[in-house]
Parts: C-alpha cells; sequence; structure tokens
C-alpha cells in the first residue's frame, strides 16, 4: 500500500513538474494566458514574481476549499497545490532565465510557444489527473461552485477560465495574443483527455455465438484475459444462444477476431470503443 502510493505521488511530482516546465519556458515568456492561476500569474507578472503569485493563490484556494469542502479534499489538494509554485520558486532561485529557448528561435515565436507549452501542460495535468491528483488553484474554486450551485464542471472550467483569458485580453490588448491562448485553452483539454483516459482505453468485443466454452478459453490462451458470458436471443430467429463479452487492448483485437473467426465462422461478431478500462490486464497488471 505504501509502496503504491509514493509511486503515485511520484508520478503526480512528475506531471507537476512537466506541467510548470511547459508554462515557465513557453507560455510566461510570450505573455499565453491559459486560464486559471497560472494565467494570472503571466498577467501581472511584471508587479509580482508569478511564484509568489501562484503561491498565495493557491494557499488561499485551498483554505477556501478546506471550510467549503472539507479536511479529505484538503489531503488530497494540498501536494499538487504546493508542488507547482515550489518549482518555480526554484526556477526563479537559480536565476533559469524564462525567455532562455524563446530566445534561440527567430520566426513564429508565438505558434511555438503555443503548441509546445499546450503539450507540455496538457500531458503533465493529464499524468496528474490519471493518478488521481490535483494541481488546486482554480481546481478548488471550481469544486466549490460545482457543489454550491450544481453548474456542470465543464461550464464552470470554460467560464472561469474564459474570465482569466478575457482578462488578459483587456490587460495586454492584443488580439493575436488572445486567439492563441484560446486556441492554447482547447489544446490543453485534448490532450489532458487523451492522457489521463486514452491509456487506459481499449476496445470490448463481443461475439454471439453457438460455441461460447471454445471462445471463452481461446481467450484464455491467446490474450490472457477474462470474459463474461450473456444470455442471448435472436429478435428475429429467435434462437437462444450465448453471447461472450471481453474488453482487450488495441493490439489485441486483429489477433483475437481471427481466432474467432477460425473457430466458428458464423459467429456475429462486433466491437465497440471503451474509453476507460479499469482492472486485471489494464490498470492492474
Amino acid at each position: 500500500m505504501i509502496k503504491k502510493l509514493a509511486i503515485e505521488y511520484a508520478q503526480i511530482a512528475f506531471g507537476v513538474t512537466i506541467m510548470t516546465l511547459g508554462f515557465y519556458f513557453f507560455l510566461l515568456p510570450e505573455n499565453l494566458v491559459i486560464g486559471g492561476v497560472m494565467g494570472i500569474a503571466v498577467i501581472f507578472k511584471a508587479q509580482i514574481n508569478p511564484s509568489i503569485i501562484v503561491f498565495i493563490l493557491n494557499t488561499f484556494l485551498l483554505f477556501l476549499g478546506l471550510i467549503v469542502l472539507g479536511k479529505d479534499f484538503f489531503m488530497k489538494t494540498i501536494f499538487g497545490s504546493l508542488a507547482s509554485p515550489v518549482i518555480l520558486f526554484i526556477l526563479e532561485t537559480i536565476g533559469a532565465n524564462d525567455a532562455w529557448i524563446m530566445n534561440q528561435l527567430t520566426e513564429s515565436k508565438l505558434l511555438i510557444a503555443a503548441v509546445s507549452g499546450s503539450i507540455l501542460v496538457g500531458v503533465g495535468l493529464g499524468i496528474v489527473f490519471r493518478f488521481g491528483g490535483t494541481t488546486g488553484g482554480m481546481d478548488v474554486l471550481q469544486s466549490i461552485i460545482h457543489k454550491k450551485l450544481h453548474i456542470p464542471y465543464q461550464i464552470i472550467f470554460y467560464f472561469t477560465d474564459g474570465l482569466v483569458v478575457l482578462l488578459s485580453l483587456v490587460f495586454f490588448r492584443d488580439i493575436e495574443l488572445f486567439i492563441y491562448a484560446v486556441a492554447s485553452v482547447f489544446l490543453i483539454s485534448i490532450i489532458v483527455d487523451n492522457v489521463s483516459i486514452k491509456g487506459r482505453a481499449g476496445q470490448t468485443i463481443f461475439v454471439v455465438t453457438k460455441k461460447p466454452d471454445l471462445i471463452k478459453q481461446a481467450i484464455y490462451d491467446t490474450i490472457d484475459r477474462g470474459c463474461t458470458l450473456i444470455d442471448s436471443e435472436g429478435g428475429f430467429s429467435g434462437h437462444k444462444g450465448k453471447m461472450v463479452i471481453c474488453t482487450m487492448r488495441n493490439r489485441e483485437v486483429n489477433k483475437m477476431r481471427s481466432v474467432i473467426e477460425r473457430i466458428d465462422p458464423e459467429s456475429f461478431t462486433f466491437m465497440t470503443d471503451t474509453k476507460e478500462a479499469v482492472g486485471r490486464g489494464f490498470s492492474k497488471e
């Protein structure tokens, strides 16, 4: 249990580090605001160091979450809330030039910063969410609004982050910067969804067959996966039979399909995308 917890926190720390580096070296020097606490840090970076802004806002929201959402939420959020400003503080303390990478580019700086920063931030956030972590900050406010007003998370997300992005338009008065910022928000959202869930995705295969025991055994022998058998009845023919259901990784589908065709050429097989598969062989080995 302790080993598993240590691995999860190590993965979350890794994700937070990737996210923070993407922000520091790509989004921050080009004034790209992606919403949230980090977006506010970009807007006011000339007045206050980004690490201080992130730390103050994250700490305030963290204790607000403690009051409104309780101790359990506080304990789950504290690590991610403090990890990011600590990494930012270390980078600032050692004198890491946030524009070091961007200064070496001569063309398409804004485009490269938006794409590279979004990829790193999206991948980092995806890893954090995948292992059950959170980066705190605006997530806390969004959770509070969701609990009190019962508004869907997606609407709250676009509203709160949208306000920060709009604030950047008012502050910087740069429409090109604003367009890239909006594009970055959507790109990050797509990457987060893919990284946090897709790694556990697969295909679920449904086989209506007259030889369920043979198909079941073939699944065990070929890809070493479990399956479920349920009774089925043809809507037109009225013939009763069995349906074999099995979830597998994408790369195993073709192998299993050929085995099924060999065992029962008359079987009816269809498959669907499975967004997330949790259990032995997927999230657990």
